[in-house]
């Protein structure tokens, strides 16, 4: 009876008595080649079968007991042949054992340096898989049995996986829809991927798995655990950013549009009182001309649905809590922000170039954040100009179609251009040219561009001032 060491481990015993099993039948075949080749009067020479029990104890017991079965195999070898060797001289016999000697103790010292390179390689490979953050395990999709599993997953669930089947994991953890997780729910081909969330935690995980070959038998399933919570949680936090800044953009918008709501909509009603004094005058004249009085009154109709509009535009720019993308002509946007600073252009006395490209695709945006974007790159244009004579002010709006299958929108006025201190930090919140400005609106029409999947940038004017451009993706790309 084998002794083991006190305190050897129940797991460790079951290795040892493995152990010896396979010493036990290495040993038996040795006997079995030496009893054949001594009954056979060495006729039939199977010593070199004897390398078949010497690779089996090296390959299961180590090199000690290769070793081992190699000097059994010699000793069987040197009483099965001793009585019945052919050579003349018996100097050749004992070179002969000593070549099979040789031959047997390199087998064995290859053999397990083979083994240990292998076992390295499997223990250099365990340890990345241990290492990793993800949990990885190994799936019989016939039995649902657990064929491996690292030390993350262990982590996870709080239980040795290893003596688990996937019908005791967690739902979030496996493949399938958590009822019956054998057979069908894996995949056959390819991998795939899944996001669950776990309940308990409320943390997400992107489970991916697919079939590998492994061993010997059929193929089994890979599964790839991971958890993604931080980048849920990053997905979520810039899906408020976008949130936040759509409702500073409006804010910043609804402020300045108050201001100049009041001087807009006074326009179209000074004009109305002007054309109905006309009208009165006319009615009072003794000549009344009827068709200046009805040209009189269409006018002021005219600017009775100017002011309407104007109201309406800001009621729909201030019900709009989210951004809304819909399908619209940017050359439309466009001209409805000439129309909204159509006043602040006249009363600076700015004349305004419009060249807007034929034939452009539709975009997809929120007309009302593009559309306040324009609205202030025309403002800072204007005021740009302030201190040239009236005569030398002119600003340039125009619109094309750009090779990569954008739009391009560019504003230029011929203002005294962008001091090179501030030029830098042109974009930066709270930066500004102005006396009395707070530095928010290029910040805020970068980050509305963005959005939309634009650029926004500066060039110096050649003929002096500044060119503003920004970029919108055409929607049939």
């Amino acid at each position: 009876m084998t002794l083991l060491p006190p305190g050897l481990s129940g797991g460790a015993r079951i290795a040892h008595a493995g152990t010896g099993r396979w010493l036990a039948l290495a040993l038996l075949l040795t006997t079995w080649i030496g009893a054949l080749d001594y009954f056979s009067g060495y006729e039939l020479r199977l010593g070199s079968l004897y390398l078949l029990p010497i690779a089996l104890a090296t390959w299961k017991a180590g090199r000690h007991a290769g070793l081992s079965i190699a000097a059994a195999a010699c000793l069987c070898w040197l009483f099965s042949f001793s009585s019945s060797h052919g050579y003349a001289r018996p100097e050749l016999f004992y070179w002969d054992g000593l070549v099979m000697v040789g031959v047997f103790v390199v087998f064995v010292i290859l053999l397990t340096r083979l083994r240990l390179a292998l076992h390295r390689a499997d223990e250099r490979f365990v340890r990345v898989l241990d290492e990793m953050h993800a949990a990885v395990y190994v799936v019989d999709p016939h039995s649902g049995r657990i064929l491996y599993a690292n030390r993350r997953l262990a982590e996870m669930i709080g239980a040795e996986p290893n003596m688990l089947g996937a019908a005791d994991l967690p739902q979030y953890l496996t493949v399938g829809d958590g009822h019956d997780r054998r057979g069908a729910p894996y995949p056959s081909q390819g991998f795939s991927s899944e996001e669950r969330r776990d309940p308990a935690s409320g943390r997400w995980y992107l489970v991916q798995f697919g079939p590998i070959p492994w061993q010997d038998t059929s193929a089994v399933t890979l599964i790839v655990v991971t958890d993604i919570s931080d980048r849920r949680h990053a997905q979520f936090l810039r899906r408020e950013n976008r949130d936040m800044l759509y409702r500073t953009s409006r804010l910043s918008a609804l402020t300045e549009a108050t201001s100049a709501l009041a001087h807009e909509i006074n326009q179209p009603l000074m004009a109305i009182a002007s054309y109905n004094d006309a009208c009165l005058r006319l009615l009072a004249s003794e000549t009344m001309d009827r068709a200046e009085l009805v040209h009189a009154i269409k006018k002021s109709h005219g600017q009775a649905i100017r002011a309407g509009n104007i109201v309406t535009r800001m009621r729909d720019f201030v019900r709009s809590k989210h951004p809304q993308p819909v399908l619209c002509e940017l050359n439309a946007i466009v001209r409805e922000a000439i129309e909204l600073m159509e006043a602040r252009i006249e009363d600076h006395c700015v004349v305004v170039n419009v060249v807007l490209g034929e034939d452009l695709p539709p975009i997809l945006a929120d007309r009302f954040l593009l559309e306040q974007v324009v609205v202030n790159l025309l403002e800072n244009a204007v005021d740009a100009m302030r201190p040239l004579v009236q005569a030398r002010r002119r600003l340039t709006v125009s619109t094309g179609r750009q090779p990569a299958g954008v739009i391009t929108v560019s504003i230029s006025d011929n203002g005294e251009g962008i001091p090179a201190a501030i030029d830098k930090h042109l974009y930066t919140p709270f930066r500004s040219t102005k006396p009395q400005g707070l530095g928010l609106g290029l910040s805020i029409c970068r980050s509305v561009v963005e959005a939309h999947g634009g650029h926004l940038w500066h060039d110096p004017n050649p003929g002096g001032g500044t060119i503003f451009h920004f970029t919108i993706a055409a929607e049939d790309e």
